[in-house]
């Protein structure tokens, strides 16, 4: 999340009014590290898939005052968190960011949102005792001499096990866990949900003469079309058109289309190619693609050297905002490199065209690369 994500954020939960489930507001830091931590647990065994916010610097009333007392480094909560003694080893990820509302700092600690709850010590630590579950319900946390509710124990559980999220989403986070999926004949089916799987089959809706500008970039030319079936009891839940590259050396889903326009008006822009990452289509990419395989990692290098990877949509507009600036520099940089573009396809006007395209893509990814330092 950038700052001015985060910024948007404690905004909104401040015209809220309240706290809640997934957010609480401070005036200043805790004085006790054990108070602290307290809070941070409580935050990570929340039943929610949300990551949480404890934000310093505002009232109860919630007037914007800043800090006055002594405020906490990062460093040092996530030192204090190591030293506890989790069970499984469960450590609580957390951030600290600073962020300015009506000329105002205010302390943002970010707790993540996790799937391995319930998180609970193993050994006391301050007020709170081994083997006590200490979670977020709505707006309060529980007491230091209690424990939580059975039912939100036994939801933390079924959040663990994947139990609380449509087929969907719970299909689409374990891709990461590529040791869960066995494939068979063009499916993969998830181990320990066997009715989850990924059909990858012809894409018979697709000229097989159809190719795209990024398929000229690889070792071979030759490029065709499939698609990813995700399904759950024979269900299709989504499906996905994916490109195969390099004469089927890899495998990628198809990238979005992004533009950068020239005018205000949106009359005249250049088209590019881009993934975003955690978002459906780059947890696709990251499953298909295996890095350990040498071929497949050279044809992904030359893949992303055209396509642009984002960190959120955020990200993706400030750069066009920040490249529609720059589209002089990329005029004049294809005019210099089109000569050393030699692809050839079925036509000369697709040829030409594609060789801006590819232009297109080196530039606004070197161009990627500035932004990011700025």
């Amino acid at each position: 999340m950038t700052n001015q994500e985060l910024t948007a954020v404690v905004s909104g939960l401040i015209e809220i009014g309240k706290e809640g489930a997934y957010w609480d507001f401070k005036q200043e830091w805790h004085t006790d590290m054990p108070s602290l931590l307290k809070d941070i647990i409580c935050f990570t065994n929340t039943v929610h898939d949300k990551d949480c916010f404890i934000i310093f610097g505002v009232t109860d009333a919630l007037e914007i005052v800043g800090m006055e007392a002594q405020r906490r480094k990062q460093v040092d909560i996530i030192d204090a968190l190591d030293k506890l003694s989790f069970a499984s080893n469960h450590v609580p990820q957390i951030s600290v960011e600073t962020i300015v509302i009506d000329n105002t700092e205010l302390d943002v600690l970010i707790v993540y949102n996790t799937d391995l709850t319930p998180v609970y010590l193993k050994k006391p630590y301050g007020k709170m005792l081994a083997g006590c579950i200490y979670s977020r319900n709505e707006d309060r946390n529980t007491p230091d001499n209690g424990n939580a509710e059975i039912e939100q124990i036994e939801y933390l559980w079924k959040k663990r096990f994947g139990l609380t999220k449509p087929a969907l989403q719970f299909i689409l986070d374990h891709l990461k866990n590529k040791h869960e999926w066995n494939e068979l004949d063009g499916r993969y089916y998830n181990i320990y949900r066997p009715e989850y799987l990924l059909h990858i089959h012809d894409d018979e809706d697709t000229d097989r003469r159809s190719d795209e500008f990024y398929g000229y970039v690889q070792t071979n030319e030759s490029m065709s079309f499939e698609l990813v079936d995700i399904k759950a009891n024979n269900t299709v839940l989504l499906s996905h058109q994916l490109a195969v590259l390099d004469s089927g050396r890899l495998v990628v889903p198809i990238p979005e289309w992004g533009y950068i326009y020239r005018d205000q008006y949106h009359q005249n822009s250049v088209a590019y190619k881009y993934y975003i990452e955690n978002s459906d289509t780059h947890k696709l990419l990251e499953f298909l693609y295996d890095s350990a395989n040498m071929e497949q990692r050279y044809a992904f290098m030359r893949h992303m050297e055209v396509v642009l990877l984002y960190s959120s949509q955020q990200d993706r507009e400030d750069f066009e905002a920040y490249a529609a600036a720059r589209l002089n520099e990329l005029d004049q940089y294809i005019a210099d490199h089109e000569g050393e573009t030699h692809i050839c396809t079925d036509t000369d006007t697709k040829t030409e065209l594609y060789k801006q395209r590819i232009l297109t893509g080196v530039f606004l990814n070197k161009l990627l690369g500035e932004f990011r330092k700025q």
